[in-house]
């Protein structure tokens, strides 16, 4: 299942670039989206490319059918990698892991300019090969995950005007 989130930022590339891959940014925002016991061992220029590695429980709310599979808190890894983010359009790639629920959530993620700032695209594919219930929890997946970016923007918007 695939499906696109794009944030609108009233700031340029460079400023929100600069934000999306601070590690102290990012501390506050996993912590603001409900995330604990959160690690970020990499926070840096890598091998030409900017990659962010961070670890942390998420909770979830997940009904019945679905509690096999997926917990209350569940054991979250993930990396984004900004593969061109010299220009005023940036690119990258990420990939999420739940430890323990079969499937997987990738994408590629874009900074780009507009009139006003810039937008922030992220288009997610998510995987879960499991008969019978698999698109199910994809939604489940996609709910979640539109629920925490609205919050991740919110914040991120409220942290911008403080800079």
């Amino acid at each position: 299942m695939k499906f696109t989130i794009t944030h609108a930022y009233p700031k340029d590339t460079e400023t929100v670039f600069n934000v999306l891959t601070d590690e102290s940014y990012l501390m506050k925002k996993f912590a603001a989206t409900g995330g604990k016991n959160i690690e970020i061992p990499v926070c840096a220029k890598t091998n030409g490319a900017f990659v962010i590695s961070r670890k942390m429980d998420l909770p979830s709310n997940p009904p019945g059918f679905a509690k096999k599979f997926i917990k209350a808190m569940n054991p979250v890894s993930a990396t984004d990698t900004w593969q061109s983010y010299d220009g005023e359009k940036k690119t990258g790639v990420f990939e999420l892991n739940v430890k323990g629920v079969p499937g997987s959530l990738s994408g590629k993620l874009t900074l780009k300019p507009t009139k006003n700032g810039c937008d922030y695209i992220i288009e997610f594919d998510v995987r879960v090969p499991i008969p019978l219930i698999g698109n199910k929890i994809a939604r489940l997946v996609e709910k979640d995950t539109r629920t925490n970016q609205e919050i991740d923007c919110q914040f991120t918007k409220k942290y911008l005007e403080d800079l």
